[in-house]
């Protein structure tokens, strides 16, 4: 999925996914493998996790 069809699926902006997406690559849980950042890796589950239970 591209950063556009993210945004349109969870009825979000572009803008909003493109900085929760550096917000969570800054905290070292996901991180991109290509240069154009079109493919992600998950770094820390459980991280991710517990930020979803927090909100």
């Amino acid at each position: 999925m591209t950063r556009r069809d993210i945004a349109d699926y969870l009825g979000l902006t572009l803008e909003t996914i493109s900085r929760s997406l550096s917000y969570l690559r800054e905290l070292g849980i996901l991180r991109f493998i290509d240069n154009n950042q079109r493919h992600i890796v998950i770094m820390d589950r459980r991280q991710l996790a517990d930020l979803d239970q927090q909100n």
